[in-house]
């Protein structure tokens, strides 16, 4: 019998950026990542995410805009964008009706907070708000104590708030940034 040959394996270098290496080294429960158009602040959050993602288990992620449209066009577009550039995305995994995306025993879910109501009964170990300053300073803090699905020991659940610098003047840079914020990238 003739041994076959084992097909050779790739594998894909993924570049990160020092923005990403910041936040993974953040052991804050507020992250925020102040930047322009192009400073990789979303796509650092995102990489981010889908880190968690593939690697711990139990977790319930948020990704979180304003409105559904604007969710659609930037940050769920580029989370699934980044999974099919990874070769992960697969379509089985992906509930659009729901707004889901599962991997083993994690689920991403794609919310926005036109009705706040949406995320009431609800926990996560990890949350993204894009364009964190649409948002207000209440529905920030219902998001804040929404993050409680229980931890392992060294473990924390996290908020990360993305903004563009033209908001310096918002609740975020007001009530986090001067006072409250342990992070800020």
């Amino acid at each position: 019998m003739e041994a076959l040959e084992a097909a050779p394996i790739t594998q894909k270098i993924i570049r990160y950026t020092p923005v990403f290496e910041a936040n993974q080294a953040s052991r804050a429960s507020v992250v925020v990542n102040v930047g322009g158009a192009g400073s990789s602040k979303s796509y650092s959050i995102a990489q981010l995410l889908i880190s968690k993602f593939l690697n711990e288990e139990n977790k319930v992620f948020g990704v979180i805009r304003k409105t559904y449209p604007a969710l659609r066009m930037t940050s769920l577009d580029l989370i699934m964008r980044l999974l099919k550039e990874y070769g992960i995305y697969k379509e089985e995994r992906h509930n659009k009706t729901a707004n889901t995306y599962s991997y083993k025993n994690n689920v991403m879910w794609f919310l926005s907070l036109d009705e706040e109501s949406k995320i009431r009964s609800t926990n996560f170990s990890y949350l993204w708000v894009e364009e964190a300053s649409e948002i207000s300073w209440e529905e920030f803090i219902t998001l804040k104590l929404r993050l409680r699905v229980p931890v392992k020991s060294g473990e924390q659940n996290v908020i990360y708030l993305s903004l563009n610098p033209s908001d310096s003047f918002s609740w975020v840079a007001t009530r986090l940034c001067g006072v409250e914020a342990k992070d800020v990238v």
